[in-house]
């Protein structure tokens, strides 16, 4: 009877032990399954039998322990021999040492990777799959990321760098290879003294004394020097870095950027420049001539040619007096040509800067100048309330006394000139676009009389220097006098434009911003 109750306690004990261990392996995060080796006629391991698995692969895998125990590894998942879960399975039997290794499986067409391990285990193995498939998920997002921004670097042709100050080792990202003439990376660790051998030998002792010195202070580093390629290629590369503390170490960090082209564009720019200072110089050189060395002897001949006229005139015969009159016409005329060749040279470069000014009284002072010409002509001059601008003073007299003295030269014969100057405010934007402008708002100003007009396919052709559409024995004139009037209009950051048809007068529009601009 004692043996009896021994043996039912011992029972007992056992059935707790199991109990036990199935709740802690099922407790686990881990799949936890124990199979035995199933042999052929050869004695060779055709498959094995699962004797144990815990619930964590219902979880995982959305199998059922009860259909698996009993059953044949291989014939409830055949992708056991496809991921290599089967080889190792024998390898681990037969060497009795551990196996490694990181299989993947896919469950309803869910892909799922696990770090799994074989540990031999009397007549069978057990088999460990800890579930790493966010961790896989992650590496394969971090290696698309480093994919990228290889391709970026190439792009960019810039490469990153990190420099490890106490070891004095430095990780370079592959691009960095290939900005120095490598298609793949060292055979052994760069070190700062196996990357600096490239910089050029004029940049290499200032190169190395700002890193020396950086390195105590833990200044940024921002320096562009030349460097010699591995295929003898001259680059110039911009290196930008800061100093970051790790632990008891500290870490330069930063890109390299072959900025070869921007500074060979920069050394073009500045031979453009240079060039663009030296018209100017001459410009200057031609302005001081013309405005005295040419000036000067032209009064003379004005002044004697004066004098001859008015000592002369009665003893010269008719053919001398005209090639007298035609002396004195061209004169005038180089004279006036002088005269707007400085105007348009000067235009901007100005020492007033521009102010708040009045359209109105730009317009009285005008019209008060031409007012012989519009007596003499019986012209007619009517105008909009005009606005204030933001301007230079005389070169907007200039304009208006340009355009409404063209508009009273070419008229026909026996015409009386009207001429009507309106004024309205528009706003350009998406919507509303003009070609040349900003969006912004603006004043639009209309100077329309009844002229000999021109044909509009001129309209643009005008306004260029010295273009002329009529003879000089028709209407005096330089050719210059529209072309100042745009260069004016332009630097006053506006437009201007012509429209006309032959004989039916002109219309030029001039497009200024407002102060609320």
């Amino acid at each position: 009877m004692p043996e009896r109750i021994a043996l039912r306690n011992r029972i007992s004990e056992l059935e707790v032990t199991k109990m036990f261990n199935e709740k802690l392996l099922d407790s686990s995060n881990n799949v936890i399954a124990y199979l035995e080796p199933l042999y052929n006629e050869k004695d060779q391991i055709e498959d094995f039998v699962v004797k144990y698995v815990n619930k964590r692969i219902e979880e995982i895998a959305e199998l059922q322990v009860k259909d698996m125990i009993g059953m044949r590894w291989l014939e409830y998942d055949p992708q056991n021999v496809k991921n290599g879960a089967f080889e190792n399975a024998k390898k681990c039997l037969a060497t009795g040492q551990t196996i490694d290794y990181t299989p993947k499986y896919e469950f309803d067409g869910r892909e799922v990777w696990f770090s799994a391990r074989f540990v031999k285990l009397e007549d069978g193995i057990v088999h460990f799959l800890k579930d790493i498939s966010k961790e896989k998920q992650y590496e394969r997002q971090l290696e698309i990321q480093n994919k990228l921004l290889l391709e970026a670097e190439h792009v960019a042709s810039t490469g990153s760098f990190r420099w490890d100050l106490k070891n004095g080792t430095l990780n370079l990202s592959e691009n960095v290879y290939k900005l120095l003439g490598y298609e793949e990376p060292f055979a052994t660790n760069p070190t700062l003294d196996s990357i600096l051998r490239f910089v050029h030998e004029k940049d290499i002792v200032w190169v190395r004394d700002i890193l020396s010195k950086t390195k105590d202070t833990k200044e940024r580093v921002d320096i562009t020097f030349k460097v010699v390629t591995r295929t003898n290629e001259l680059k110039y590369i911009n290196t930008i870095g800061e100093y970051y503390p790790s632990k008891n170490n500290w870490h330069l960090v930063g890109v390299f950027k072959d900025v070869t082209k921007q500074i060979e564009h920069q050394a073009i720019l500045q031979a453009k420049n240079a060039e663009l200072k030296k018209i100017n110089s001459d410009l200057e050189a031609f302005n001081r001539i013309a405005s005295h060395d040419l000036q000067e002897p032209l009064r003379k001949i004005q002044m004697f040619i004066s004098r001859l006229h008015e000592e002369e005139k009665n003893r010269l015969g008719l053919k001398s007096q005209n090639y007298l009159d035609k002396i004195i016409s061209s004169t005038e005329r180089m004279r006036n040509l002088i005269s707007n060749l400085l105007s348009y040279s000067k235009i901007e470069d100005l020492e007033d800067r521009p102010t708040k000014i009045d359209l109105n009284e730009i317009l009285n002072d005008v019209l008060e100048d031409l007012g012989e010409r519009i007596c003499e002509t019986n012209a007619s001059i009517k105008a909009d309330k005009l606005p204030e601008i933001n301007g230079v003073q005389f070169q907007m007299e200039q304009l208006f006394s340009n355009l409404i003295g063209n508009s009273l030269k070419y008229m026909a014969a026996e015409t009386v000139p009207v001429v009507a100057i309106k004024h309205s405010s528009i706003t350009v934007d998406a919507l509303n676009q003009i070609p040349k402008l900003t969006a912004g708002t603006y004043h639009k100003l209309e100077f329309i009389d009844n002229g000999i007009g021109f044909d509009d396919q001129y309209g643009e052709k005008i306004f260029e220097i010295f273009q002329r559409l009529h003879g000089k024995n028709e209407y005096s004139g330089t050719g210059l006098g529209l072309a100042i009037c745009k260069k004016i209009v332009e630097a006053h950051n506006g437009i201007i434009t012509a429209t006309s048809k032959n004989t039916e007068g002109a219309v030029f529009t001039v497009y200024l911003p407002s102060l609320s601009k």
